[in-house]
């Protein structure tokens, strides 16, 4: 199977992903991961998100857009988090209810807030749809607003289906909607004619314009702040990479910056100990396995191995994979068997409480080959 395959089937079970998760996937490097992942967006087989992991976006398949959502709490500013929310409740907001901060917060979010500009009678007003709502109940949902009436709308009321636009935080794309605009006609010649001096209608959306700007400067460096540890973590691990692949190509006599960066990749191979570990290792020993390699992936809840089973025959090679959580579910089993097969190796996983009845019968079923599953207090207990 080909790597970008491998990465097709693997954001298939896993859903959207970033490129450290693929490269170690794949058993390669963040950089020819991230080059996979390119191509397949280049070539519309995956999609690329707005909303950034540690500073990488995510990469997902067309049709996983809902997932989204998921990722966005632990990486959204919570201002414009708190307005995602309200849209996500609302499905369509009007620009001109909203406050400063929801204003700024909607042009942040370009996953999920789709910008619609409606004509109506003497201007265009900015509307703000949820990103899996249809254009058909965008319409239904804006007539209502501008008319102020609810009611059962049928197909014959719909308005003319509103076209998407991906547009600048300060631009969006004009976008009309004919019944809407002859609905809020009707309402409006019943009202008493109000005057406006162009000039300073000019003024005031300028000012406001201006006053988003300068808002979104502000949680933009929040959020800035909140990346930057991280972005630098990744930029010194990458030219901890590259340095170390140079020296080695020269051979040249380490520097005394090179004996620095050479500390810090030793402290990084250490192996972290955690409550989990002792756990697995009882049981390991219980059953005579010998561990050749072991990596912590979360502490204290997950943690792959390589490990010699012994049998009849000699011992056998197996990647094992150790989760302790509550239930395991098919998702979980999916992942470990995926991860077992770029390795070619059979898979031993092991899980501590209980795995859901949906896992079960994909084990019985025979979905999967040469896969172990143990629960381990059974040996430990």
């Amino acid at each position: 199977m080909l790597d970008q395959d491998k990465i097709l089937s693997f954001i298939k079970v896993t859903g959207p992903t970033i490129p450290a998760k693929v490269a170690k996937n794949i058993n390669t490097n963040i950089l020819l991961a991230s080059a996979h992942l390119s191509d397949l967006a280049s070539q519309g087989k995956i999609k690329i998100s707005k909303l950034k992991i540690g500073g990488s976006p995510l990469y997902f398949l067309p049709g996983q857009e809902a997932m989204l959502f998921d990722f966005a709490a632990d990486n959204v500013n919570p201002k414009d988090f708190l307005v995602l929310e309200k849209l996500k409740d609302q499905k369509v907001l009007r620009e001109a209810d909203l406050e400063l901060v929801e204003k700024v917060g909607l042009r942040n979010l370009k996953d999920f807030a789709i910008p619609l500009n409606v004509n109506i009678p003497n201007k265009t007003e900015l509307f703000w749809k949820w990103h899996l709502m249809s254009n058909e109940e965008a319409n239904i949902n804006i007539k209502e607003i501008l008319t102020g009436v609810k009611e059962t709308v049928t197909t014959e009321d719909v308005p003319e289906v509103v076209a998407e636009t991906e547009v600048e935080p300060e631009k969006v794309v004009e976008e009309t909607t004919e019944e809407v605009q002859e609905e809020v006609e009707e309402k409006e010649e019943t009202k008493e004619p109000v005057q406006e001096t162009p000039v300073v209608k000019a003024k005031e959306e300028v000012a406001e314009e201006k006053e988003i700007k300068e808002e979104q400067k502000k949680l933009t460096e929040e959020s800035k702040k909140a990346e930057k540890k991280v972005i630098e973590k990744e930029e010194v691990e990458e030219e901890t990479f590259v340095e170390k692949e140079s020296t080695e190509k020269e051979e040249k006599k380490p520097t005394v910056m090179q004996k620095i960066k050479d500390k810090i990749i030793r402290k990084k191979k250490k192996v972290v100990e955690d409550e989990f570990s002792p756990v697995v290792n009882v049981f390991f020993e219980s059953l005579r396995i010998i561990i050749r390699n072991k990596e912590i992936v979360r502490k204290n809840s997950e943690i792959d191995y390589s490990v010699k089973v012994p049998s009849a025959v000699g011992h056998i090679t197996y990647f094992c994979k150790a989760k302790s959580k509550n239930r395991c579910d098919e998702k979980d089993i999916s992942a470990a068997y995926m991860e077992a097969q770029t390795k070619k190796l059979p898979l031993l996983f092991l899980y501590t409480n209980e795995i859901t009845k949906k896992a079960e019968e994909m084990l019985e079923s025979g979905v999967f080959e040469n896969v172990v599953v143990r629960k381990i207090d059974d040996e430990t207990k």
